[in-house]
């Protein structure tokens, strides 16, 4: 698996959702694993390795183990937001202020298609928002300012002229 990178048309892909908990499924987020600590993420989408699929994986602290989350639905838990850095495997390099809901509540699935239900605030909160945009083709570039976007002009280009070669 490799990753994909800013310029590739999959990144701006809506998911669909998953109906099959099957080895296949398995195998894919084993690979995921393995291609998101290759990269030394703590999140990897599945649109990020070119798969079209509503899941993924994140380690949310120090002590948790990469965890998959299929079918994923985030609920705000208030108003309440907060402004932090962030880059992303896609888009190499970029580093920009993103703004996020500071708690939610995540609802998904687990590998088995069993219910999963998180309350998160702070940083696992910003990672599962940050992967979920990537479900519905939104990238950390698409919260930024106008004026934000085209201070990283230069660098989306480089990026984007990568793939094309």
């Amino acid at each position: 698996m490799s990753i994909k990178t800013y310029g590739e048309a999959v990144l701006r892909v809506r998911a669909e959702p998953v109906t099959e908990f099957d080895d296949e499924l398995v195998q894919m987020v084993d690979a995921m694993k393995k291609t998101m600590a290759q990269a030394n993420g703590v999140g990897l989408a599945a649109t990020q390795v070119g798969i079209a699929r509503a899941l993924f994986i994140a380690k949310l602290s120090e002590e948790d183990e990469v965890t998959p989350y299929v079918n994923p639905i985030l609920v705000p838990l208030s108003d309440e937001k907060e402004s932090t850095e962030e880059g992303c495997l896609s888009i190499p390099g970029v580093w920009v202020e993103v703004e996020r809901y500071l708690k939610l509540r995540l609802q998904a699935q687990d590998i088995d298609g069993n219910p999963v239900a998180l309350e998160l605030e702070g940083y696992p909160a910003r990672v599962v928002q940050h992967e979920v945009d990537h479900l519905a083709g939104v990238l950390i570039i698409d919260r930024i300012s106008p004026g934000a976007r085209r201070r990283i002009a230069d660098q989306l280009e480089v990026i984007k002229n990568k793939i094309s070669r």
